[in-house]
């Protein structure tokens, strides 16, 4: 009888190893959630903060807003109307909030080293020119954000949306802020200073890094500033004419049928005379005036945009 012992040679299989499962989360419940009663009082000290800014407060009409393609709102600011539908502008003091920190940053850039001593002006103070009424007028100013003084450049911030960004990659910048560039180098002229480029830099808003920013830089040209404010002066002669003939009812209803713009205005929808439904107890009063048809003729001659051939 042999000795021999079998040996089984099948390899053992793994034990199976489970790993426990994860605990799972508590319940929250929206119960445990309050409603805020801190919220309300913080958001009225900003919202009146922003309310109350010098910009917000602006009565006259600036640089900014001398280029609009909306004759409607542009005759509406010159008359002095109120906004009566705006709420607070929260996008703006986003951008209001960068350019006082860009302003500190060139600013002290300029006043504290070598290399850029005497180099930028922030918030440089210029009248671009003036408006003339016939009972009353004002020059019209603006603050430039930024002119170097080494390339004799304007320079602009805009803070703005990924939608514009591709809108100005598409068509370029918006006529309002071509003439706001033309008009701050017309400023910078008669105060002396020598100016060759106007720049807009299109900063965006909810990127996380400045690789999409879009600028844009130009050869100052003073001619759609030009324009700007001859058509301004004239448009504020005809308002003048119509308010000391017809009255200021006139001059509303007048105001009302100017044509709106074709592209987008941000003061469109926020005047009484926006607000009209069609039923004649509800309505302002502008909207049932019959306008004369002689200054009814004059409507045509105001132009909505610039073309260099009606300067």
């Amino acid at each position: 009888m042999s000795d021999f012992i079998p040996i089984d040679l099948q390899q053992p299989q793994p034990v199976e190893q489970r790993l426990p499962e994860p605990p799972m989360p508590p319940d929250v419940s929206v119960d445990l959630m309050e409603d805020p009663f801190l919220w309300n009082e913080i958001r009225a000290i900003i919202e009146n903060h922003i309310a109350t800014q010098p910009r917000s407060l602006q009565a006259h009409i600036g640089p900014s807003e001398l280029g609009t393609d909306c004759v409607h709102c542009l005759a509406a600011k010159l008359a002095g109307w109120k906004h009566a539908n705006q709420a607070v502008s929260w996008l703006p003091f986003i951008g209001t909030c960068v350019h006082e920190h860009f302003e500190r940053l060139f600013r002290d850039l300029s006043e504290g080293t070598d290399q850029y001593e005497h180099r930028w002006q922030t918030e440089l103070r210029v009248t671009v020119g003036a408006l003339h009424g016939i009972n009353d007028g004002y020059e019209i100013t603006g603050s430039i954000d930024l002119y170097d003084r080494k390339a004799h450049a304007t320079c602009d911030w805009k803070i703005v949306s990924d939608r514009t960004i591709k809108t100005v990659k598409a068509t370029g910048p918006s006529q309002t802020y071509r003439i706001q560039a033309s008009l701050y180098g017309i400023g910078l002229t008669r105060m002396g200073e020598t100016v060759e480029r106007s720049c807009v830099y299109y900063l965006p808003r909810n990127a996380v890094s400045l690789a999409s920013a879009y600028p844009v830089e130009m050869p100052f040209d003073p001619q759609p500033g030009m324009w700007a404010l001859q058509r301004a002066n004239m448009l504020k002669a005809f308002m003048d004419t119509i308010r000391m003939r017809d009255g200021l009812p006139t001059l509303d209803a007048w105001i009302n049928r100017l044509p709106r713009s074709s592209t987008h205005c941000f003061d469109c929808g926020t005047w009484v005379d926006d607000m009209i439904t069609g039923l004649p107890e509800f309505d302002p009063p502008a909207s049932r005036i019959n306008v004369p048809s002689e200054w009814l003729a004059l409507i045509p001659l105001i132009q909505p945009t610039y073309q260099p051939n009606n300067q």
